[in-house]
C-alpha cells in the first residue's frame, strides 16, 4: 500500500533530521502521530462519506434483522399482543445494545410515531420530510449522509412497509389489522399515530450517527 511506503520513508526522514539537529531521544509516539496525521489527510471527504454510507447500510440492515427476528419469535411465543408487549419493553434496549456494538447512535424515527420518543428532531425531520416528498412523487429513496460537525456524520435510510406482517400492527381494518389489536395498542401507546399504512408506504427512517474517527480507522 502506498501509505505504508510513504510512512516508511517519513520515519527515516524525521529520524535523520532529528539526529542531525539534536541529541535528544526521538519520541516514537510523536513520529507515529505525525504519520497518522499525514495519512488521514490523504483520505478525501468523498471517500469518507462513501465509507459512512457503507457502514450505515450495514448497521441499518443488522438492526432491522435483529428487531425482526426477535419480533417474529415473540409472535410465535404468544401472538400479536405478546409481540406488542415485547416492542414496548425491549425494542429500545435492543437498539441501544446495537449502538454499543457498532459505536454509533442508532434510532428509528417517524412522522407518525407509535412512541413519542421516536419522533424526529429538527434535523431528522428535514430529511424525513424530503423522503416523504420523494416517495409521493415515486422518486427512488436513496440513503443519505450529512456531516453534523467535524467529528461525526448522520446516515439516514428510509423504512418502508415491506411485508404483510407489518400491517398486523400498522395497517387498517381492511388490510389485516384486527380491532382487538388496535385496542391493545392504544392501551400500551395512548399517543399512537402509527396505523393506516399500506404495503409500500413510507413508515419512517433509520437515523444513525457515526463518528468520523471510527470510519477512518476502517479505511
Amino acid at each position: 500500500m502506498r501509505l505504508g511506503f510513504y510512512s516508511f520513508f517519513l520515519v527515516i526522514f524525521i529520524s535523520a533530521g532529528w539526529s542531525c539537529t539534536s541529541d535528544k531521544k526521538i519520541d516514537g509516539n510523536v513520529v507515529q502521530e505525525e504519520i497518522k496525521d499525514r495519512e488521514i489527510k490523504k483520505i478525501s471527504e468523498a471517500e469518507i462519506i462513501n465509507k459512512v454510507n457503507e457502514i450505515g447500510n450495514s448497521i441499518a440492515t443488522a438492526a432491522k434483522n435483529t428487531l425482526g427476528q426477535n419480533l417474529q419469535k415473540a409472535i410465535q411465543q404468544g401472538g400479536l399482543e405478546h409481540a406488542i408487549d415485547f416492542c414496548n419493553l425491549n425494542a429500545m434496549p435492543l437498539v441501544d445494545s446495537l449502538s454499543k456494538v457498532y459505536g454509533a447512535e442508532i434510532k428509528r424515527v417517524s412522522l407518525k410515531a407509535r412512541n413519542p420518543i421516536d419522533l424526529p428532531n429538527a434535523e431528522e425531520r428535514l430529511v424525513l420530510e424530503a423522503y416523504a416528498y420523494q416517495w409521493k412523487d415515486s422518486i427512488p429513496l436513496q440513503t443519505n449522509v450529512q456531516p453534523i460537525d467535524e467529528n461525526k456524520y448522520l446516515f439516514t435510510k428510509a423504512i418502508l412497509v415491506d411485508n404483510a406482517l407489518c400491517l398486523s400492527c400498522h395497517g387498517t381494518f381492511d388490510n389485516g389489522m384486527l380491532k382487538e389489536t388496535d385496542d391493545f395498542i392504544k392501551i400500551k401507546y395512548p399517543e399512537d399515530h402509527a396505523t393506516g399504512y399500506q404495503i409500500g408506504d413510507l413508515r419512517g427512517m433509520w437515523s444513525i450517527i457515526i463518528m468520523k474517527k471510527n470510519v477512518i480507522q476502517t479505511m
